[in-house]
């Protein structure tokens, strides 16, 4: 006699989506909890796990997605999303069938456009046969969400080829980005660039409140954590408390930006003044040496240089103090006179507001690859009666360092 299928049975936990914009939950994970006995729970996994020795995972897939759209239907969601986790195996051509799932939401009282399909980015080996799935999709009037960017093998172009509605990234990028301000400013970039592709931005695992404040001033649309709320059988939550903790958390980012840029200016300032003094000794004939002592004075300060009217560097970068050039790993970048750095935005900036210090945003600098701002101002050359353009190089990390 054939081995007796166990069953399973398949209950849904629904975890709030937050706008931090709107500050209301505008979706809900529908998430698995299985159970293979009348009190024996066991995981997602192994409950698909089960499912594929059993040869029956295309059924079992099925009945999670007929049980979570059912029980979301009886919840009061008014025009929220319902994201529903599609298993790899099911991203293939016999499975766009888009017409039965229709079917099954009409009876349920519910549009595809409620529906949004999560993908796992690299869950089909073949590129195309994933893009064509989106598109069946897409086009049946359902949103498309890939999910845990930014692990494994994910990359920019197959996001641009599927251009999703949503994509979620991974908690480990905001574990990454926590006390990291390199990574925090990598986070914000990312975000930035999956914006450019027309995809909202969904940030997973905000587990507290400095997780919220990272996931605001990265600026994604979404969040989803147990800072706001934990999955739950009816997607519970308390409103006004939710309202409130994110109207509190934009109060907060907005004063620590604020302070940051207050911390910035000040700093600023004497650097600007400092460069602006240079300029002046330049300009009144001053050796290069000699008028760059004000600069080589201040300990933030990496490298001088100077460039002519062309952008072309006419000056070695000049090392304050006992500070050193570039390391030898990057010996090929150390000789600097001859460098062109016309399309610099702080040579272009400088030149159309002379005499007007310059700050450029954070960049990879050479010759030592590290991530820099420069400060720069176009001055009068007496002899030639062109502008030369005077610059100062600085670690972008010092300017957001809190002051002592």
């Amino acid at each position: 006699m054939p081995e007796k299928v166990r069953p399973i049975l398949i209950h849904s936990h629904f975890q709030p989506i937050i706008s931090l914009a709107h500050r209301r939950v505008v979706g809900y994970e529908a998430l698995l909890r299985a159970q293979t006995g009348t009190d024996t729970s066991c995981s997602p996994a192994d409950a698909f796990a089960l499912a594929v020795q059993e040869n029956r995972v295309h059924q079992f897939d099925r009945e999670c997605i007929a049980t979570h759209i059912r029980n979301f239907s009886h919840l009061n969601t008014e025009d929220q999303w319902l994201f529903l986790n599609l298993r790899a195996e099911t991203i293939q051509p016999g499975n766009q069938r888009s017409e039965l799932l229709e079917k099954f939401l009409k009876r349920q009282n519910l549009a595809s456009e409620r529906i949004v399909l999560e993908i796992l980015e690299d869950a089909v080996a073949d590129p195309l046969r994933l893009k064509d799935f989106v598109h069946y999709y897409r086009e049946a009037g359902f949103f498309i969400a890939i999910d845990d960017f930014g692990t494994g093998q994910s990359n920019f172009d197959r996001i641009w080829q599927i251009e999703p509605h949503i994509v979620k990234l991974d908690r480990s990028m905001l574990v990454n980005a926590r006390n990291n301000p390199r990574r925090q400013r990598w986070l914000a970039r990312c975000v930035a660039l999956l914006r450019e592709t027309g995809a909202l931005v969904l940030l997973e695992g905000v587990e507290t409140e400095d997780d919220a404040l990272l996931a605001l001033d990265s600026e994604c649309e979404l969040a989803q954590g147990y800072y706001f709320a934990r999955p739950s059988p009816t997607g519970s939550y308390h409103g006004e408390q939710l309202s409130g903790a994110i109207q509190k958390l934009h109060q907060q980012t907005l004063q620590q930006q604020l302070n940051r840029q207050r911390n910035q200016e000040r700093k600023q300032a004497t650097l600007k003044r400092r460069l602006k003094e240079a300029a002046v000794s330049l300009e009144h004939g001053l050796e290069f040496h000699q008028a760059t002592q004000p600069l080589q004075s201040h300990p933030a300060i990496e490298r001088i240089y100077l460039l002519d009217a062309e952008g072309i560097q006419i000056v070695e970068n000049l090392y304050p103090g006992e500070r050193t050039a570039a390391a030898k790993v990057y010996a090929p970048f150390r000789r600097t006179t001859g460098a062109l750095w016309a399309r610099r935005s702080y040579f272009r900036n400088a030149l159309e507001q002379p005499g007007a210090v310059q700050v450029s945003a954070p960049y990879l600098g050479l010759p030592d690859a590290t991530l820099d701002v420069t400060l720069s101002i176009a001055l009068h050359n007496g002899k030639s009666g062109h502008f030369h353009v005077l610059c100062a190089d600085l670690p972008a990390g010092w300017l957001e360092e809190e002051p002592l």
